[in-house]
């Protein structure tokens, strides 16, 4: 069962990414294997035009392979817990967004990270409210260094799809 940690926020420019970034940063140089799923509102940017040129005239899928990286785009809706399961075998999840499924990870085991227009996080379900990203940053990690947050996908008959950042 991997850690499953999301970070949420009041809106745009709260930290959401800066808090994820510095988390990923901190526990993949211990040696653990961190996936990442983001939400994204205004669609997928493919950075390269003829990706979606491609999906445009029908492709149902369209693999972009450069040098060191790939991308498997296709033109279709990802639910949730389907987008957490294409990061195959991880240690620990951040999620960055969908904060509608927050309830939903709590009642998994993950823990979730809400970020106020003020700089202070609260921590879910421990109910703690950090000062600031630092803080939150600190109690995140004392969390997962004590193998809390692991959570359990639901069974596919509870699978939600979406939800907003």
């Amino acid at each position: 069962m991997p850690v499953l940690l999301l970070i949420a926020g009041e809106g745009r420019d709260v930290g959401k990414t800066l808090l994820g970034e510095r988390l990923v940063k901190r526990l993949s140089s211990t040696g653990l294997r961190v996936g990442v799923v983001k939400h994204v509102h205004h669609g997928v940017d493919y950075r390269v035009k003829d990706t979606g040129r491609y999906l445009g005239a029908g492709a149902s899928r369209v693999v972009a392979a450069g040098p060191r990286e790939y991308m498997v785009v296709e033109g279709r809706r990802l639910g949730f817990w389907e987008a957490i399961g294409l990061l195959g075998d991880v240690d620990v999840v951040v999620v960055e967004g969908f904060r509608d499924h927050i309830p939903e990870v709590v009642r998994h085991g993950g823990c979730a990270a809400y970020i106020h227009r003020d700089g202070s996080a609260e921590i879910i379900p421990v109910g703690v409210k950090a000062p600031s990203l630092d803080e939150a940053l600190a109690l995140l990690l004392e969390m997962v260094h004590r193998g809390e947050c692991r959570s359990s996908p639901p069974t596919s008959g509870e699978h939600s799809s979406q939800g907003a950042a």
